[in-house]
């Protein structure tokens, strides 16, 4: 059923809005309500044809008109629909977000404010479900140290300087060697500098220690802050010290792009033992001692040889250079850091917001005791009834086969398809609070809040290294995302894939309005529940993760017939026709988007307005205030502008195109419309 109606007429009000909610009759449920009652988003909307039904057992009509209303707010009906859907839909929205670039950076720190309720509120129902929980003491005890710690007059540089030598770290003393405090810095940061080693998954069961190749050095940026605590090592003048560093930095780039002579193997995969037994002149059994590797633990090292040079050179260099290089490498590390102390301000929020990034699985686990376990049954239930609707959806998908796929690759897709799990909260999946007083165990709070920062990411990294080894049953570890104190609070907010686990996570920070409620009606649940669901599992067949099984196993030979099928390429070749560097994030967004819309029609009439309702919620994900993809990448460098992503994803829907009457050649309506799945 298409909607004939002038663009003029495609307006949306506060003003209606609320002067529904003035004429509408005391009433036990909105499904009683007349169409003279009704003046809700005028014109926009057809109040009878609006699916007032949810899955939850018990509907809460105020979250909907609520949700409704601040839907409202940001839209900005002068813009025509057909030509900028991001800017009719969202662009009031940075005037009640003036602090946020994103929707996702709204929801983390939604999120952030309800952990503070724990720390802060003295609720006594809050008091009663954490009473003698060691996790919650502990926690508290860090926060507390955090919120109290008085203005320093020292340069916050300087006193961490100070704490890590207390540690017994970066000490300037005659035993200096740089590979001694690199491997000290290995437990502080994820990329000491050059190279990196780190504990990831091989499989959905097995983790391996990767070596990455040298990475080009960064032109080094002293600033006078940073050199006001390095003088205190080295005789050099500022401009001699930059002068030092740039021509360390450009020494080891002639080694890294020297490259391997014709007879050097780039990449290997070998056993700790294997390693050991190779002659190298690296000491691995020192290199690697953070690890505690066993010798059957895999170990995967791009260019050993290069390695070998860039040792050997680092071998020959001045150690007290080296020494004030590792400084500087982790002191800008932690200026780097958006959320830091360096300004000396301590508050309570920003506290939380800190202990999130630093304490990630215990501060979940906390969310989920206080608050999530509450509603988890229903909303878990819920969920998972919109997840296999997706799933036979794409099953009906494979089954049509539009790309002319062979059986065998049928086959293929379907494997991968039945074995998608999803983790919803982002939590180890099926134990008890035993796992996570024991991942505490071992970290003390101090009443020195800098130590206690620094005591946390060493208790990080030593966990992190640890997952190589073969020497602990890790296999919990495997079923949810463990992420970096420094990582972006972007990529800890939004849903995700994992290809190597099969699995798509949900975060709290998504689980809440305005993405989610159990409460929502249909064309709200669908419009965000059912995108995003669909926009993560196309994630499992984009062209990066299509090579990898159901298992996590590279399975070169299917990725190879699928990829070199011409309707495949074809599909790619056409979404790639507007260029983007993330071609696998645009897979997602149209397949996904089509995947919802396909589900929710089987589900229900998809009436214009219940249409409309669903689209507009679909844009609420996009919403921010990024003016450029400059501003936009420093809080989201994995993918295209979030306005970008909106209207190419719907620009490529007849559906959308029908719904809003957009004429052909429109920017929201092409004459080409791509689709992968």
């Amino acid at each position: 059923m298409s909607l004939k109606m002038n663009l003029n007429k495609l307006t949306v009000s506060v003003t209606t809005l609320l002067l529904f909610v003035l004429l509408k009759n005391d009433m036990a449920c909105w499904a009683e309500a007349s169409v003279a009652d009704v003046v809700i988003l005028k014109n926009l909307l057809n109040w009878e044809h609006v699916n007032r039904t949810c899955l939850a057992q018990d509907c809460d009509e105020d979250v909907n008109l609520k949700q409704l209303q601040q839907i409202n707010t940001y839209i900005n009906d002068a813009v025509d629909p057909c030509e900028d859907f991001h800017k009719y839909a969202c662009q009031h929205w940075k005037k009640e977000h003036s602090n946020e670039m994103t929707m996702a950076a709204v929801a983390y720190n939604q999120i952030t404010k309800k952990l503070l309720e724990i720390f802060e509120d003295n609720k006594p129902e809050l008091s009663a479900e954490l009473q003698n929980n060691v996790i919650y003491e502990k926690l508290n005890d860090y926060y507390k140290i955090c919120k109290e710690n008085g203005q320093q007059n020292s340069s916050i540089l300087w006193l961490y300087i100070k704490e890590l030598n207390e540690m017994g770290f970066l000490r300037n003393d005659e035993n200096l060697g740089w590979l001694k405090t690199y491997k000290e810095l290995q437990l502080l940061m994820d990329k000491p500098y050059f190279w990196r080693f780190y504990s990831d998954k091989l499989t959905k069961s097995k983790y391996v220690l990767h070596i990455d190749i040298p990475e080009n050095a960064e032109e080094t940026k002293l600033t006078l802050d940073l050199y006001k605590t390095l003088k205190n090592f080295t005789s050099l003048s500022f401009e001699e010290l930059q002068t030092n560093f740039l021509a360390f930095e450009g020494e080891v780039n002639e080694i890294i792009h020297a490259g391997c002579p014709s007879d050097c193997v780039l990449y290997e995969a070998l056993t700790y033992e294997e390693l050991l037994q190779k002659p190298s002149p690296i000491n691995w059994t020192d290199v690697l001692s953070n690890f505690q590797l066993q010798s059957e633990d895999m170990i995967k090292i791009d260019s050993i040889q290069l390695l070998e040079n860039l040792f050997a050179y680092l071998n020959r260099q001045d150690s007290n250079l080296l020494y004030v290089y590792n400084l500087f490498k982790f002191l800008s590390h932690m200026e780097a850091d958006k959320l830091n102390f360096l300004d000396n301000q301590h508050n309570p929020y920003k506290c939380i917001h800190h202990m999130r990034k630093i304490f990630d699985l215990p501060m979940n686990y906390l969310y989920e005791k206080v608050f999530y376990s509450k509603i988890r049954k229903e909303s878990d239930r819920l969920i998972e009834e919109v997840f296999e609707e997706l799933r036979q959806t794409f099953t009906e998908v494979v089954e049509e086969n539009k790309l002319w796929f062979a059986d065998r690759n049928k086959r293929y897709l379907m494997s991968k398809l039945n074995g998608i799990s999803l983790n919803i909260g982002n939590l180890p999946i099926n134990v008890s609070d035993d796992f996570y007083e024991n991942y505490l165990k071992d970290y003390h709070v101090t009443d020195n809040f800098y130590l206690n920062h620094l005591l946390a990411l060493k208790h990080y990294y030593t966990q992190q290294l640890l997952l190589a080894s073969s020497s602990k049953d890790f296999s919990p570890w495997f079923s949810f995302e463990s992420f970096d104190p420094f990582v972006l609070d972007s990529v800890t907010s939004t849903a995700s894939y994992d290809y190597l686990t099969n699995t798509i996570t949900l975060p709290f920070s998504y689980l809440q309005i305005p993405f989610f409620s159990s409460h929502f009606w249909l064309p709200l649940l669908y419009g965000d529940l059912a995108t995003t669901l669909g926009h993560e599992l196309s994630h499992a067949f984009d062209p990066g993760s299509l090579a990898y099984d159901s298992d996590g196993i590279l399975a070169e030979i299917e990725y190879k017939l699928i990829s070199q099928n011409r309707h495949y390429k074809s599909a790619i070749k056409c979404l790639n026709r507007e260029p983007t560097k993330f071609i696998e994030e645009r897979v997602a967004d149209v397949s996904g988007t089509r995947l919802a819309l396909l589900t929710i029609k089987r589900k229900f009439s998809f009436s214009p307005s219940n249409a409309k309702l669903f689209f507009l919620q679909y844009a609420q994900f996009f919403c921010g205030a990024a003016e450029n993809f400059d501003e936009f990448h420093a809080e989201d460098a994995t993918h295209d502008m979030d306005s970008v992503r909106l209207n190419y994803a719907l620009s490529h829907s007849a559906d959308f195109a029908e719904i809003f009457s957009c004429p052909m050649d429109t920017p929201m309506n092409p004459r080409t419309k791509c689709q992968l799945w």
